[in-house]
C-alpha cells in the first residue's frame, strides 16, 4: 500500500463505504454510515473533553455579514480568495453580501462584544461542530483538502494572556488525547514560523502527523490571538479597579475529515482498514459457520446467545447472516476494520466456547462463553498495538540533514530537521522542496551554506 498509496486510499473510501466523492460539487463529499461514524464518535468525545474543561457549547449560523467579516483586515485578507458568498435571495440582490463561513472567529467576536462587560463575565469558552467552507484553489482529495469540511472549533476571551497561554496548554493535552488516546496516532507539535501562523493571531501551533506516503497531514491548529481581535471587535471588560482591559483571546480546531483519513492510512494495511476499538462502528463480528444444515439451527441460537452476553457489555456487535461464504464474511469484515472477529463452529458450540481473531495481528485464540468479558482486555491491547506500530513507523520518519543533498534525499519521506540562517537565498532551495513547519530558537548551521542559523523542520505536506 505504500508504494501505491494514492491508488489504496481511495480505493478503500470507496470499499469500506467511508464517503462517496460523486455528489456534483468538487470538494464536497458525502459521508457514508462507516466514515460519519467514526467521526461522530471523535466529535462525542472531543466535546465532552472540552465541556469537563469549562467550554459552552454554542451553534452560530453559517452566514456572515461582508462588513463583520472584513473587520479584522489582516484575517480576511488571509481567506480572500476562498471565500463563498451569496449574494442573491432569489432573484433580488442582497443589500450585504454574506460569506459562508470559512473559520468563525468574526462571528463569535460580534457577539463576545455583547456578551462580555465584566471581568465576572469571563472567561468565555465556547466550541461548536461544524462545517465551513472555503474554495480551494489547490487539487482536492478526498477527507484531506476540499471545500467543505466538518471540524469543532473553539473561542476563547480570558483576562490576562497568561490565562490564556494556559488554555492553549490544556488544548494541547486535550488534542493529544484525541489523537493519541482515542485514535491511536503518532504526532507532533509544531509552532508555525511568523509567515505562516493562523490570519490575526501572535503565534500558530499545528498537530501533525505523517502519512504512509511520507507527507505530513495537518490534523489541528491552535492560535494565540493576543488582543490583536478584541481591539478590532471592541472586546472589553470592566476590572476591579474599574478600569476597561481588553481581553485575550485564543482559538482552536482539528478537521475530522483530515482526522479520518489518518485513522484510514496509518492503521490500515494492504487488506483494508484497521479501526481502533473505540471508533469502530462495529467492535465485534461474529460469523457462525456450519457445515450441514443440522447444526445451522443451534449454532445461530447460540450465536445469538454469544452477541446477548457481549452486548450487555456496552460493546457494538453485529452478527453475519449473509448467504456468503465464511472466507467471503472474512474478507468483507477484515476490509471494513473490524477489531475483533468471532467465529463459532460445531466445535465451539460442543466445547461452550468462541474462536476470537484480531484484526491488527491476525492472531486467533479461544474464549470461554464464561471468560467473554474479557475482549474489553483485548480491545485495549489492540489499542496499545496499534500505537506502538504507529509510533515505530513515524519514528522511522524523521530524519537529520546535514546538507543540502541529504534534504534532497529525504524530503518526501517525512520530517527533515535541517537548519537555515535566515537568509532569501537559503531558504529558496528549501522551500523549493518543501514547507518548513516550524522555526526554533535552537542554533544550528545552515543547512544550504553552513552559516550559523537556527533549526528548522522541512517536511512535504498536503
Amino acid at each position: 500500500m505504500e508504494d501505491k498509496f494514492s491508488e489504496w486510499y481511495l480505493k478503500i473510501l470507496e470499499d469500506a463505504e467511508i464517503i462517496d466523492i460523486r455528489y456534483p460539487v468538487q470538494g464536497m463529499l458525502v459521508y457514508r454510515k462507516w466514515g460519519f461514524f467514526i467521526i461522530r464518535e471523535m466529535q462525542r468525545y472531543l466535546e465532552e473533553l472540552l465541556e469537563k474543561n469549562g467550554h459552552e457549547p454554542v451553534l452560530f449560523p453559517v452566514l456572515i455579514p461582508e462588513d463583520v467579516l472584513e473587520k479584522e483586515a489582516q484575517h480576511i485578507a488571509g481567506f480572500h480568495d476562498q471565500l463563498f458568498w451569496v449574494t442573491l435571495a432569489g432573484d433580488n440582490e442582497l443589500e450585504r453580501k454574506l460569506a459562508l463561513r470559512p473559520t468563525s472567529e468574526t462571528s463569535i467576536y460580534y457577539l463576545f462584544s455583547l456578551w462580555i462587560r465584566s471581568h465576572s463575565d469571563l472567561p468565555i469558552k465556547v466550541h461548536q461542530s461544524v462545517t465551513v467552507y472555503r474554495y480551494e484553489t489547490k487539487h482536492t482529495r478526498p477527507l484531506i483538502r476540499g471545500r467543505e469540511f466538518l471540524w469543532n472549533e473553539g473561542h476563547t476571551a480570558f483576562r490576562s494572556v497568561e490565562d490564556a497561554e494556559k488554555n492553549l496548554e490544556d488544548i494541547k493535552e486535550i488534542y493529544g488525547k484525541l489523537i493519541n488516546n482515542l485514535l491511536c496516532l503518532p504526532y507532533q507539535v509544531n509552532k508555525r514560523p511568523e509567515w505562516d501562523k493562523f490570519p490575526g493571531a501572535i503565534y500558530t501551533n499545528a498537530f501533525e502527523t505523517i502519512m504512509p506516503n511520507g507527507r505530513t497531514l495537518q490534523l489541528a491548529t491552535s492560535h494565540n490571538l493576543g488582543q490583536n481581535f478584541s481591539k478590532v471587535f471592541d472586546i472589553k471588560f470592566e476590572n476591579e479597579k474599574g478600569q476597561h482591559e481588553y481581553v485575550w483571546q485564543t482559538s482552536y480546531g482539528p478537521g475530522f475529515g483530515r482526522l479520518l483519513a489518518a485513522v484510514i492510512s496509518i492503521h490500515g494495511d494492504e487488506k483494508g482498514l484497521i479501526l481502533p476499538p473505540k471508533v469502530a462502528p462495529v467492535q465485534v463480528v461474529i460469523v457462525p459457520i456450519f457445515f450441514k444444515d443440522a447444526d445451522k439451527k443451534e449454532i445461530l441460537k447460540y450465536s445469538k446467545e454469544v452477541e446477548e452476553k457481549i452486548t450487555s457489555d456496552g460493546i457494538r456487535v453485529y452478527i453475519d447472516l449473509s448467504d456468503q461464504q465464511p472466507g467471503a464474511k472474512y474478507y468483507h469484515w477484515e476490509m471494513k476494520g473490524v477489531p475483533i472477529r468471532i467465529e463459532i463452529g460445531p466445535k465451539d458450540l460442543k466445547g461452550k466456547k468462541v474462536t476470537v481473531v484480531r484484526r491488527d495481528t491476525g492472531k486467533k485464540s479461544e474464549l470461554n462463553f464464561s471468560g467473554l468479558s474479557r475482549i474489553e482486555d483485548i480491545f485495549k491491547d489492540i489499542e496499545k498495538n496499534l500505537r506502538k506500530k504507529a509510533q515505530k513507523k513515524f519514528d522511522e520518519k524523521l530524519f537529520k540533514a546535514k546538507s543540502e543533498k541529504d534534504l534532497e534525499k529525504y524530503l518526501g519521506e517525512g520530517i527533515v530537521t535541517a537548519g537555515w540562517c535566515g537568509k532569501t537565498e537559503c531558504a529558496k532551495p528549501i522551500e523549493s522542496r518543501g514547507t518548513i513547519l516550524t522555526l526554533e530558537e535552537n542554533p544550528e548551521r545552515c543547512t544550504i551554506c553552513g552559516k550559523d542559523g537556527k533549526r528548522i523542520r522541512v517536511a512535504k505536506t498536503y
